[in-house]
């Protein structure tokens, strides 16, 4: 009998191994089938998350984001991202979850070389989970390429409680061309047709004709001037905007240092003058900032300066320089006066040639000090006539005799003041350009 016993033990000893081997071998493959169960899951929490909002279904969902643990009532860190769609438009997308109801979420965009910020209200469903896209319409509130700024976003719980996010950097850009640049801390060249040649004659012609504006005006450059060379007329005219007039050959966006111009390798000569002419613009503008001063600025005076950089010290185009000779022979020049806003459109050649003569003559007769001074005096603000008789000791129609004889044109009559009890007699009045300045297309 105990025999026996013992050989039953023996028994049951051996079929605990035999399981318990077993259990070891299944138990890896149980785990993997455990893991696979699990993976369907956290995919379809990941992509809930990355869901876009119903009223913005285009819009990419943010990679970022992240659930932070709700210790407290203020939102948690907030995932976001910027998307640059030149020329449609910028989406400004956030996407993050919250411990209390977030009833108001606030978009806040500061452009830099603004002294103020914008702000807008995203439409979106009060809720503890927030994701909110806005775009930012290019079409209706153009901004050119090269703009720089941060933008932030302002959530506002149920409790009124404000807690803003971090600030971001963002650029807009154009996404599709791939730019070669040179630059140093004054001047950015920006171009995609042509080799690096062509981009050094552009930036060492541009560097040139800045250390001259320096010298003779006394300006100092504070932010970096951008200057994009588009190589195709069509990706040129995309990147304008809404607003285009056909004439264009370069735009200038002076509040934000930037440069848009229609030139390649086969057009050079205009690509180097083109750059210096709108360089100077930005620079100018930079330098009377101000209401002010934008409003004492003829537009003569300033587009005789940009001519005079442009051109300095090789002669004037032929382009310009045949329709001033022209005019002086067929007694036909335009008034300073009636160029203070716009050129005619059907003379802008005329009124580029006569306004870097005119400057030309401010130059030789009365010197760079003079012109500085006058540059201070525009910068201040008043009535142009009384800053040029300060500065120089002449008003316009003075000036303007006198530049007319040093140039072989005959004398402007000047109108006189009409005596009480007779008509009035016409005379150009002052109006202020509202158009972009722009380079003439040659």
């Amino acid at each position: 009998m105990k025999q026996v016993l013992i050989a039953l033990s023996i028994l049951a000893l051996l079929a605990l191994c035999i399981c318990a081997m077993v259990f070891v071998a299944v138990l890896p493959s149980l785990g993997d089938r455990l893991s696979q169960a699990r993976q369907p899951a956290a995919a379809t929490a990941t992509t809930a998350r990355g869901q876009n909002p119903t009223a913005l279904p285009t819009v990419a969902p943010a990679a970022n984001v992240t659930s932070a643990p709700r210790t407290g009532p203020s939102p948690t860190p907030p995932a976001k991202t910027f998307t640059n769609l030149f020329p449609q438009q910028l989406v400004f997308y956030l996407n993050t979850d919250s411990a209390t109801q977030i009833n108001q979420v606030s978009l806040i965009i500061q452009l830099d070389g603004q002294s103020s910020s914008l702000r807008f209200l995203p439409e979106f469903t009060p809720s503890k989970k927030i994701s909110v896209a806005y775009e930012y319409n290019l079409q209706q509130n153009y901004l050119p390429p090269g703009v720089t700024g941060q933008f932030w976003w302002v959530l506002k719980d149920v409790d009124g409680k404000e807690t803003p996010t971090a600030k971001e950097s963002f650029r807009v850009d154009e996404p599709v061309i791939q730019w070669k640049k040179i630059s140093n801390s004054k001047i950015a060249i920006y171009w995609y047709s042509g080799e690096q040649t062509f981009g050094q004659q552009v930036f060492d012609r541009a560097v040139q004709s800045l250390a001259l504006l320096e010298k003779d005006t006394g300006v100092t450059v504070d932010r970096q001037v951008q200057i994009f060379l588009y190589g195709n007329r069509n990706d040129f005219l995309n990147a304008l905007g809404p607003n285009v007039a056909g004439f264009e050959g370069g735009r200038t966006h002076p509040e934000f240092g930037v440069v848009l111009i229609d030139a390649g390798p086969r057009t050079i000569n205009f690509a180097k003058e083109a750059t210096t002419h709108e360089m100077t613009h930005v620079i100018m503008h930079a330098k009377i900032s101000g209401a002010l001063g934008e409003f004492s600025f003829p537009h003569w005076l300033d587009e005789g300066l940009a001519m005079y950089y442009e051109t300095v010290p090789g002669p004037l185009n032929p382009q310009f320089s045949l329709p001033l000779k022209k005019a002086i022979d067929e007694n036909t020049l335009l008034s300073l006066r009636s160029m203070a806003g716009r050129f005619p459109i059907d003379q802008v050649d005329l009124g580029y040639a006569e306004s870097f003569s005119a400057v030309d003559y401010i130059y030789r007769k009365f010197g760079a000090p003079k012109m500085q001074a006058l540059l201070l005096a525009i910068k201040v603000g008043g009535d142009f006539d009384e800053l040029l008789q300060k500065t120089i000791g002449l008003n316009t129609d003075q000036l303007e005799n006198e530049w007319r004889k040093e140039i072989g044109a005959k004398p402007r009559v000047i109108p006189t003041a009409t005596p009480v009890g007779k008509g009035p007699t016409p005379f150009p009045t002052f109006s202020l350009s509202t158009d972009p300045t722009a380079t003439p297309a040659k």
